[in-house]
């Protein structure tokens, strides 16, 4: 072997192990997973049946133009009344308002009735309110509303809700009556005064 060729052996020598070295490396390097597809090469979701709302869907700003805005001022006093079995919550909280002269609050409310009276302003013919009686025991869902005294002193309480019968049917409305047939709780929350009228 002449001396360029031993020089031509010795340099190919180190070639030849690095290639070794890199083929074993991409041998032993586990297969990657295939890039997954764009999201505009994914197959677009179904549309909807008709009578659903889609997923995150949020009414836009701008639509209660007749909104008005009053502050309350800071939350005041909490007051916690239980009712029990023959109580008349509406007439409880007229009694409460006159008593403890709350001028700005509101109230919710649960328990249970054997009686009460409910209804829904009739704006078409304008007789006033239907009157929808209840006569049978059932669970007071949902009792909210507010509390006041106006300037003369005459306290009132203007609530609305909804009661569950024994079948589970649903009957809501605005409150003229509920007697208690078990229990009542109404969480009353009075306001401090409101703020003087400014800029907003």
């Amino acid at each position: 072997m002449t001396g360029s060729s031993k020089r031509l052996f010795s340099l190919l020598i180190p070639a030849f192990g690095l290639c070794a070295v890199v083929a074993v490396a991409r041998a032993q390097t586990p297969p990657q997973a295939a890039p997954a597809a764009p999201a505009a090469q994914q197959a677009p979701r179904p549309p909807l049946p008709e009578g659903y709302w889609p997923r995150g869907k949020r009414l836009e700003a701008g639509k209660a133009p007749g909104m008005r805005i009053t502050d309350l001022g800071k939350g005041g006093r909490t007051y916690k009344l239980n009712f029990s079995k023959g109580d008349e919550l509406m007439s409880g909280l007229v009694e409460f308002a006159e008593k403890n002269k709350i001028k700005n609050g509101h109230f919710v409310g649960l328990g249970a009735i054997d009686k009460g009276i409910l209804g829904w302003t009739d704006t078409e013919r304008g007789n006033g309110q239907k009157m929808i009686p209840v006569n049978e025991e059932s669970e007071i869902i949902s009792f909210l509303g507010s509390v006041s005294t106006n300037a003369q002193g005459v306290a009132t309480a203007h609530g609305h809700g909804a009661v569950s019968t024994q079948s589970g049917s649903v009957i809501g409305g605005h409150i003229f009556e509920l007697h208690i047939s078990i229990i009542g709780e109404v969480y009353v929350t009075e306001e401090e005064e409101p703020a003087p009228a400014a800029a907003r």
